[in-house]
């Protein structure tokens, strides 16, 4: 497997640092890097990112799938997991599409087949 990043993700990964140190996390023009980090990170180095959060216990473990037997969860439980409300956990994903959107991102499609527990 190629474990390399392509230059665009490097470059804006690094603005990303800079602009973190400088202005925090939680700033508007910090979020918004990110998810054009995201956007341009190699699909390796996204699975990491999700094994990470796993391990961290940042996402809740699988217990549900869509009909094509991938895993899913539902937003009450992320919020769950994370120890907020669920409205807190609605109005953060309500400003991430609001952002993809303004940067021309994809949107994340809720699940629109039926769920199933995982056995």
């Amino acid at each position: 497997m190629n474990r390399t990043f392509p230059a665009e993700f490097s470059d804006l990964m690094q603005q990303y640092k800079d602009t973190a140190a400088g202005l925090g996390d939680d700033h508007p023009i910090t979020r918004r890097l990110w998810l054009l980090v995201e956007a341009t990170a190699p699909e390796w180095f996204r699975q990491e990112m999700l094994d990470m959060a796993q391990q961290m216990n940042l996402i809740p473990a699988p217990s549900l799938c869509d009909e094509n037997g991938d895993a899913v969860f539902t937003l009450a439980q992320l919020a769950e997991q994370l120890g907020v409300t669920v409205e807190e956990a609605e109005a953060s994903f309500n400003l991430m599409v609001t952002e993809r959107r303004a940067l021309g991102l994809p949107i994340p499609k809720p699940v629109g087949g039926p769920i199933h527990r995982l056995h």
